[in-house]
C-alpha cells in the first residue's frame, strides 16, 4: 500500500509537472504574404500561415489575409487581421479546426492593441460563454460568442508579439438557415446577421443604403452591415431590422420579436464588466433563423425561427478599459451602474420599465453574481491569462520587441500589478451591482420590509404604495407592480 501510495505520488507531481509545462508555452502562428501589408490593406492578399501548437505539432496551410478594424489604421505597429484558410490554388474556402477550437475557414488575428493588459475582449467572451447561451440548440452547444485562444505572431519573419485568434460569429456558428438558391436562379433569403456599427456609409445622418446595399442607415446614426447574407443586401434582407426600429418601439412588439432572456444577458454583462463602447447602436450583432417564418406559426418552435437574438462583439473596452488604452494603473473608467441601466438601446429601450422584463433582469442578476460573475470566477480567468503571458515569456518579449520602437501598441510593462489593479477594480463593481438590485437588504436585513411598508429594490421606504410599474418589497416579499 506504501509504494502504491508512493507511485500515486510521483504520478501526480509528474502530471502537475507537464501541466504547468504545457501552460508556460503559448502556440505560434507565423504568417507569409505575398508582398508586405500597408495601412490600407483592405483587399486580401494570398500567403500561408504555419501554427505551432505547444505539443510541437504543426499544421501549416495556404490563406489570404487582410486587416481589419478602425483601430488597424491606427496600430500598423500591431495590426489586427482577417484570416480566410483556402485551398492549395486558392479558388476555395478550406475549413480546419485549429488549437481545438470548431473547424472553420474565416477567422479573426485580434491584436488587442488598445488592451494594455491583451485579454479583456478574451475574458469578457469567456464570461458571456459560460452564462448565456441561444434560446435554441445548436451543434456547437447553443454558443452565442467567439472562442479564441493566445498565440505568438510573426509576420513575415518579423515578430509582432500577443494576438487572439478565435473564430467568428457568423452563420454556422449561430445556426441560421442558409439562403437557398431556387431552380429559376433567383436567391431565397433565410437566415439574417446583422452588424450594428459601420463606417460604409459615409453619411449618416439620412436613411438609406450603401451603394451595394451591403450597409443601411436604419435611422440618424443608427447604420449597420449586413454580415449575412453579405453579397444579397437589398428590401429583403433589411426589411426585419427595419421593421424593427421603425414599428417595434414598444415593449409588446419587443416581447413578441425577442427573448427577454437573451436581453437581460445582455443588459447584465454590459452592466457588470462597464462595456462603455457596447451600449447604444454598436458592436453586436442581430440574427434571425429564418426570416420566410411567420411570428404567428402556430407551432411555437417554428415561431420562434422569426424571432431575434443579439451577440456581443468586441468587448475590449470591459473591465475598467477605455477605447484608446488611457485607463490603466488603478484609473479605470467610472460609468455608473445606475448610469448603464438608465440608457438603454433598442430593444432594451422598449421593455426597460416592462415589469416582466424588469424582473428577469433582477432574477438574472442573482443566479448569476455567484458563478461567472462572482470576483473569484472573473479573477480566475485573469489569473490564468496573466500566469500564461508571464510563465510562457511571451509577455517580456512583447515588452522588450515594443520597448526597442519609436511606435508602440498600448500595453503595461508590469502585467501582475495591472491584473491585481484590475481585481481590485471589480470587486467595487461587482459590490455597485449587488446595491443597485438590492442584494444586501433583501438578503442581509430581511426585517426591514416585514411591516406594511413598501421599499424599493435599494431599501428606501416609500411614502405609499408606488403607482409605477416595478419591482418592490412588500410584507417581507419581492413583489412586481404591472401598470
Amino acid at each position: 500500500m506504501k509504494r502504491m501510495r508512493h507511485i500515486l505520488m510521483w504520478i501526480g507531481l509528474i502530471m502537475t509537472a507537464m501541466t504547468a509545462e504545457a501552460q508556460s508555452v503559448m502556440p505560434v502562428l507565423r504568417v507569409e504574404m505575398n508582398g508586405s501589408f500597408t495601412q490600407n490593406m483592405s483587399s486580401y492578399v494570398n500567403g500561408t500561415m504555419e501554427l505551432t501548437d505547444t505539443d510541437g505539432s504543426v499544421v501549416s496551410l495556404p490563406a489570404k489575409f487582410k486587416t481589419r478594424g478602425a483601430t488597424a489604421s491606427q496600430y500598423m505597429m500591431k495590426p489586427s487581421f482577417n484570416m480566410k484558410l483556402r485551398t492549395t490554388d486558392y479558388s476555395a474556402e478550406a475549413d480546419s479546426a485549429l488549437l481545438g477550437m470548431r473547424s472553420c475557414s474565416s477567422w479573426i488575428l485580434d491584436a488587442m492593441a488598445i488592451d494594455r493588459i491583451c485579454m479583456r475582449n478574451r475574458v469578457a467572451f469567456d464570461i458571456w460563454n459560460e452564462f448565456s447561451r441561444l434560446p435554441y440548440d445548436t451543434q456547437f452547444d447553443g454558443r452565442n460568442g467567439t472562442e479564441g485562444r493566445f498565440v505568438e505572431v510573426y509576420i513575415n519573419g518579423t515578430y509582432y508579439g500577443i494576438y487572439c485568434m478565435s473564430d467568428r460569429i457568423n452563420r454556422k456558428l449561430l445556426d441560421l438557415k442558409k439562403t437557398r438558391e431556387n431552380a429559376d436562379g433567383s436567391s431565397t433569403i433565410r437566415g439574417v446577421l446583422y452588424k450594428s456599427g459601420t463606417q460604409d456609409v459615409a453619411d449618416q445622418n439620412n436613411v438609406g443604403y450603401s451603394a451595394d446595399s451591403g450597409a443601411c442607415v436604419i435611422s440618424y446614426h443608427n447604420a449597420w452591415e449586413l454580415t449575412y447574407p453579405e453579397d444579397l443586401g437589398g428590401a429583403v434582407a433589411w426589411a426585419p431590422l427595419q421593421d424593427a426600429f421603425n414599428n417595434g418601439q414598444t415593449a409588446a412588439y419587443v416581447k413578441r420579436y425577442f427573448y427577454l432572456d437573451n436581453l437581460a444577458d445582455y443588459q447584465i454583462h454590459v452592466m457588470a464588466l462597464s462595456i462603455a463602447d457596447n451600449w447604444g447602436n454598436k458592436n453586436h450583432f442581430v440574427s434571425v433563423r429564418n426570416i420566410t417564418k411567420s411570428i404567428d406559426d402556430p407551432t411555437e418552435a417554428e415561431a420562434d425561427k422569426r424571432r431575434f437574438v443579439m451577440t456581443p462583439w468586441d468587448l475590449d473596452t470591459s473591465l475598467g478599459g477605455a477605447y484608446d488604452g488611457s485607463c490603466y494603473n488603478g484609473t479605470y473608467t467610472d460609468w455608473p451602474v445606475s448610469g448603464v441601466n438608465s440608457n438603454q438601446p433598442y430593444p432594451i429601450s422598449a421593455v426597460h420599465y416592462d415589469a416582466e422584463y424588469t424582473l428577469t433582469v433582477y432574477r438574472r442578476w442573482r443566479e448569476v453574481r455567484n458563478g461567472p460573475f462572482s470576483p473569484d470566477s472573473v479573477n480566475a480567468k485573469l489569473e490564468r491569462y496573466r500566469d500564461l503571458f508571464i510563465q510562457s515569456g511571451a509577455w517580456q518579449r512583447m515588452v522588450d520587441h515594443f520597448e526597442a520602437k519609436s511606435s508602440k501598441p498600448q500595453y503595461v510593462t508590469d502585467l501582475a500589478r495591472e491584473i491585481s489593479l484590475i481585481e481590485a477594480w471589480y470587486a467595487n463593481r461587482f459590490a455597485e451591482m449587488d446595491t443597485f438590485f438590492g442584494i444586501t437588504p433583501i438578503d442581509e436585513v430581511p426585517e426591514m420590509s416585514t411591516d406594511e411598508a413598501y421599499y424599493d429594490l435599494l431599501g428606501r421606504k416609500m411614502s405609499s404604495r408606488p403607482c409605477t410599474a416595478g419591482i418592490y418589497i412588500h410584507g417581507g416579499k419581492t413583489i412586481v407592480i404591472v401598470e
